[in-house]
């Protein structure tokens, strides 16, 4: 065999040496893993409740011209900010008194309602997870009533609903 033949056939051995150890080094990296064990997710939860949880709009003896104030609680029992908003719906009485009366809520010193109570639906109060807002109601009787109304009432239901803050 020629000196060329055996030289070509080294040259390659010695590539195929070369290549076979740097791909055996290639992999030899130090690796480590940890684990974080006991990871859970929950949903939160919107869920709300009222100071007083009844009544809490209850008025006797209101007069033409006059207002009565009356206050309640929002009260945020469940996990996630949101955003409240108090309506109302007659379920018994005499519907010219409940068209009659006027109410206006505050909520501190901002107005989230002035106007009609059969269209009672306030602007959204904020009310953070496990806190509470306060709202005041100053129900009235509008000055030009007629005795028409005198001995009037009307059952009413007062309703809050919430919705998680976006």
């Amino acid at each position: 065999m020629s000196w060329i033949v055996r030289y070509k056939r080294a040259f390659v051995l010695a590539l195929g040496i070369l290549f076979a150890v740097l791909v055996g080094t290639a992999s030899a990296y130090f690796t480590a893993q940890t684990q974080i064990p006991d990871n859970v997710i929950r949903a939160g939860t919107v869920d709300l409740s009222s100071i007083p949880a009844t009544s809490a709009l209850s008025i006797d003896g209101l007069a033409p011209g006059g207002t009565a104030t009356r206050t309640m609680k929002i009260v945020n029992d469940g996990t996630l900010v949101v955003d409240a908003v108090v309506t109302g719906a007659k379920k018994m009485g005499i519907t010219d008194f409940y068209n009659s009366l006027t109410v206006r809520v505050l909520h501190g010193e901002r107005e989230v309602y002035d106007g009609a109570m059969s269209a009672l639906r306030t602007l959204p109060v904020t009310v953070g997870a496990g806190k509470s807002e306060e709202l005041s109601f100053e129900v009235g009787l509008p000055a030009t009533a007629g005795n028409d109304l005198e001995g009037d009432y009307v059952r009413m239901t007062i309703y809050v609903d919430a919705e998680q803050t976006r």
